[in-house]
C-alpha cells in the first residue's frame, strides 16, 4: 500500500511536467494573471495579452489631459551590488530602422491639435553641462525634445512616455520603440507589480511627447511581457527589470514604427562604456520634455550599469543607448541597457546591461518576437 502511494504521484508529477514543458515551455511564455506560488529560477517568460476590447478602452482612457495627469512611477528599492567580473556572451546587435518618409505630413492631418500644441515655446538648442564624462555622480546633461532641433527627428522620436493604470491611480514611466515588429522596451517594475504579484493594465505609449502634445497619437498595448527571473526574486534583481510591450495601431489605424521608425538593440557589451540615457524624467520640466544624460557608465554588479545622471522618477524605462547619433538610422542608436532606478539626490541611477540572459530570451520569436 506504501509503495503505490509513492509510485503514483510521482507519476502523475512527471506527465504534468511533460505537458507544461511541451506547452508552455516550448512556447517560451508561460501565460498568467498571477503567480501564487515561487517557481525556480528559469529563464521563462510571463506574458499578459490584450482583448479587442481591452485595447478599445486603453485607446479611450488615455486622452491628453490623462497622460499629463499620469504620476510618475517611483523607482524600485534594490539593493545596489558588488562589482562583478567580466561579462559573458559575445557582442550582438541589431540595427535600427527610420519612419515612413511621408509620417509627419500624415500626422499633421490626424492629429493637428496636438501638432499645434508641438510647436509652442521651441527654442533652439544650448548646451548646459552639469559636469565631465566620468563615473558614479559625474555626467553632461541636457535638455532633449524641448528643443526645434530634437522634437521631430530620430532618435528622439522614437522615445516616448508609457502611460498605464496602477491600484494608486494613473502612473507613467518612459519607453523606446526598439524593433520594427511594433514593440517597446521599458523597465520590469512599470510593467509588474512585484509585491502584489500582480501585473499593472491598461498601457499606452505616446512616442514624442512634448508639453501635452503627443504628435503621433497614442498606441495601445496588444501584450506584455517579463522575465520570470524578475518575478521570482520579488523585484530584486535589477538585471532583469526589463519588459517588452507589443503595440497596436493609433486612432488612425497606424502602427507606431510608421511615425517613429525604430531603434536598434545591442547585447552582451562590457561595463565601460560611453552612453545616452533618454527619459521622462518628473524632476527637470515636470517630465514634459525628454531629459539626456550622456556618461561613462561602471561596474554595477552582474548584468548592471551604473551611470552618472539627475534624472528621477518618470524616467525608469528610458533607453540607454550605444553608438548615439543625432538624425541617424542604422547601425547606430541601440538601446543597450533601460533606467532601473537608483536614490535620488545622488545623480547616479542603474540599469540592467542588455545581455543573452535578459532582452534576448525577451525577444525570443515564440509566439511573437522582436
Amino acid at each position: 500500500m506504501y509503495r503505490k502511494f509513492k509510485v503514483v504521484p510521482v507519476f502523475v508529477l512527471l506527465v504534468a511536467a511533460v505537458l507544461i514543458f511541451s506547452s508552455g515551455v516550448q512556447a517560451g511564455v508561460v501565460p498568467s494573471e498571477r503567480i501564487d506560488v515561487p517557481r525556480p529560477q528559469e529563464n521563462l517568460i510571463l506574458a499578459k495579452d490584450a482583448s479587442p476590447a481591452e485595447q478599445e478602452a486603453t485607446l479611450a482612457l488615455w486622452t491628453r489631459d490623462a497622460i499629463g495627469a499620469a504620476q510618475p512611477l517611483p523607482f524600485p528599492e534594490v539593493a545596489e551590488e558588488a562589482p562583478a567580473g567580466e561579462p559573458a556572451g559575445a557582442p550582438e546587435a541589431v540595427a535600427g530602422g527610420l519612419p515612413d518618409p511621408g509620417a509627419d505630413l500624415a500626422a499633421q492631418s490626424q492629429y493637428p491639435e496636438d501638432w499645434q500644441l508641438l510647436a509652442e515655446a521651441v527654442e533652439t538648442l544650448p548646451l548646459s553641462p552639469e559636469g565631465p564624462e566620468g563615473t558614479a555622480g559625474v555626467f553632461t546633461g541636457y535638455r532633449g525634445n524641448y528643443f526645434s532641433q530634437m522634437h521631430l527627428y530620430f532618435p528622439w522620436k522614437a522615445i516616448g512616455r508609457l502611460t498605464f493604470s496602477t491600484p494608486s491611480g494613473p502612473a507613467s514611466c518612459s519607453a523606446s520603440v526598439a524593433s520594427p515588429n511594433n514593440i517597446i522596451v521599458t523597465a520590469a517594475h512599470c510593467v509588474y507589480n512585484t509585491s502584489t504579484n500582480q501585473w499593472y493594465s491598461n498601457w499606452a505609449f505616446s512616442p514624442a511627447w512634448r508639453n501635452g502634445s503627443a504628435p503621433y497619437g497614442v498606441f495601445p498595448w496588444t501584450n506584455a511581457r517579463v522575465l520570470t527571473t524578475w518575478v521570482n526574486a520579488g523585484g530584486t534583481v535589477r538585471r532583469y527589470d526589463v519588459a517588452l510591450i507589443k503595440l497596436g495601431n493609433n486612432s488612425s489605424g497606424n502602427s507606431v514604427t510608421y511615425y517613429t521608425g525604430y531603434l536598434g538593440r545591442s547585447w552582451n557589451y562590457g561595463y565601460i562604456q560611453n552612453l545616452h540615457a533618454i527619459g521622462y524624467p518628473s524632476n527637470i520640466d515636470s517630465g514634459l520634455y525628454q531629459y539626456i544624460c550622456t556618461a561613462e557608465t561602471f561596474n554595477g554588479g552582474t548584468d548592471v550599469l551604473g551611470m552618472g545622471c539627475s534624472m528621477t522618477y518618470g524616467s525608469s524605462g528610458g533607453p540607454w543607448i550605444k553608438n548615439y547619433a543625432p538624425y541617424t538610422a542604422g547601425a547606430v542608436n541601440y538601446v543597450n541597457a533601460v533606467v532601473s532606478g537608483g536614490t535620488p539626490g545622488t545623480n547616479t541611477f542603474y540599469g540592467p546591461r542588455f545581455s543573452s540572459d535578459n532582452i534576448v530570451i525577451l525577444c525570443n520569436p515564440n509566439p511573437w518576437g522582436c
